[in-house]
């Protein structure tokens, strides 16, 4: 037990604490997986199959136990529905209006998780998720369209349950602002051991939704990684045997 807990007068006060006169609003997680693919910023949704919002597209996400901090319940939460593990979480906000949730006072902690398309390409869905994809995702007159990678599948933001759309919004603007100053990019690499520029830039692309000179770029990277930090290493120029362009050069994140 805490040592400034064990005052006599205090173990009496909590002997006779009645935490039964509170009401007790309950706890969820949700957990945002955003992959890139060429210059497009991707998605995870769920389709629920239970009530509230069923047949809604959502985050995935649920209760937490009460024997597990917010971390390990949303990774839980995670595999159950997704069937994804191993996948570095950082916490994004804490959405707490009252009438988010119609079943009761629902407070949600939100994570963002950035993979590489190879990471998830395999998921599946399980739980109480009815079905899960992955969806591009496209701005259109400052509302969101996510579209599935067969293009057959449109789902708008009336579509998407509970307050998710504002998450997802606000994700999607945290990231724009993180991967000028932080090392955002490299975690959307399927091998940050051997890479491209183009690769990285097209990254940067995709999550900024801004298109680079490829000069100016390599120039920016070079000074940022190379110069300043020593975050990434050159490795070997390749050509492929039947190629008639500038060979590729390969980098390995340090």
């Amino acid at each position: 037990m805490d040592k400034r807990l064990l005052k006599k007068d205090e173990q009496e006060f909590l002997k006779n604490y009645k935490p039964q006169e509170y009401d007790k609003p309950s706890v969820t997680t949700d957990i945002l997986v955003f992959t890139t693919e060429k210059k497009r910023l991707q998605i995870l949704l769920i389709k629920r199959g239970v009530y509230p919002y069923k047949d809604c597209w959502a985050i995935p996400g649920g209760f937490i136990q009460m024997d597990e901090d917010a971390e390990t319940g949303a990774k839980r939460e995670l595999l159950e529905e997704t069937g994804i593990s191993d996948v570095h979480i950082e916490q994004l906000y804490t959405f707490s209006n009252p009438e988010r949730d119609p079943r009761m006072r629902i407070i949600s902690i939100s994570y963002i998780a950035t993979v590489p398309k190879v990471k998830i390409a395999h998921h599946k869905s399980g739980d109480d998720a009815k079905q899960s994809g992955i969806f591009d995702i496209f701005f259109h007159d400052g509302k969101i369209n996510f579209v599935d990678e067969t293009d057959e599948l449109i789902v708008t933001e009336d579509e998407i349950a509970f307050d998710h759309i504002e998450i997802i919004k606000m994700a999607i603007e945290r990231m724009k602002e993180k991967i000028d100053y932080t090392d955002l990019a490299f975690e959307f690499l399927n091998n940050p051991q051997k890479f491209t520029l183009n690769e990285l830039r097209d990254i940067y692309s995709a999550v900024t939704e801004k298109k680079y000179d490829v000069g100016n770029f390599r120039k920016k990277i070079i000074e940022k990684y190379t110069k300043k930090t020593q975050k990434i290493k050159s490795l070997e120029i390749f050509k492929h045997e039947n190629s008639k362009g500038r060979p590729s050069e390969y980098w390995r994140k340090i």
